[in-house]
């Protein structure tokens, strides 16, 4: 069941399942619950809270401060709300930014981390992406996936995955996305972290997963991140369109040995 809160004088979403340690799943960009509740199995002793990040779902946004550093103090907010210390955190993409954000700024209430398909580093998106993104958020301002069409970013997604295809094209069915198209101009332009340095100060048990074939999560970003956060793991899923189970299985195997270890 879907609860809120106020917090900055947003009102956020969340939703809460299941009893025992919390968890908390961060959902990427253009997604909410939905697409953690599709991902995410059910662990015995786990306490899963999942938030829709401002833009998405029914949550509301601040486009004067929206970035990383508010989607961080966002959960933060969260946390105080649930009357929780600390949690550990996962994230897909533009989530996994955010924790990255929220381990280097608020160390003190991130117990563990999982990082899956890194999107951001310490800079932009690459240009690619990020024109891409931009020119959804516009076409989605603009009414529609004919508008979409004509950019110049509409052949080159279309050489890319299925999956990369529908991540493009879904939104313009979404009402959430259509109303907070702002995201996709501001968030790919931003960076989650100040230097790929600051990763050196995380002392949390940290898994990273990365998968090949994807236009948006380099299979190099996870690479790096590993190099930098201090005695993290590192393990290659299967990408989703190859083997769309081995994924998903994949990702909660490691959401299992993140919780349960």
């Amino acid at each position: 069941m879907m609860d809120s809160f106020t917090y900055g004088g947003i009102r956020l979403e969340y939703e809460v399942s299941g009893q025992g340690r919390p968890l908390v799943f961060l959902h990427g960009l253009g997604g909410s619950v939905r697409q953690i509740q599709g991902v995410c199995q059910p662990i015995a002793g786990v306490r899963l809270i999942c938030p829709n990040q401002q833009g998405h779902g029914g949550s509301g946004a601040d486009w004067e401060r929206f970035g990383f550093d508010r989607l961080a103090e966002d959960v933060i907010g969260l946390l105080d709300h649930l009357k929780l210390e600390k949690a550990a955190f996962a994230g897909i993409s533009m989530g996994a930014a955010v924790c990255l954000n929220l381990a280097v700024r608020f160390p003190e209430r991130v117990e563990k981390l999982l990082l899956i398909r890194n999107a951001w580093l310490d800079g932009p998106m690459p240009e690619p992406v990020r024109r891409a993104y931009y020119d959804l958020g516009q076409s989605l301002r603009q009414g529609g996936l004919d508008a979409f069409r004509e950019t110049r970013s509409y052949p080159v997604i279309m050489e890319t995955t299925l999956y990369t295809q529908n991540a493009f094209t879904i939104p313009f069915g979404e009402a959430f996305n259509r109303r907070n198209w702002q995201k996709y101009c501001i968030l790919p332009g931003q960076a989650p972290v100040a230097s790929l340095e600051a990763l050196r100060a995380i002392s949390v048990p940290t898994l990273i997963l990365a998968n090949r074939n994807d236009f948006c999560h380099p299979f190099t970003y996870g690479e790096i991140l590993s190099r930098y956060i201090p005695g993290s793991s590192f393990r290659e899923i299967p990408d989703k369109d190859s083997d769309p189970t081995g994924h998903k299985e994949q990702v909660n195997r490691a959401l299992r040995d993140l919780m349960l270890e």
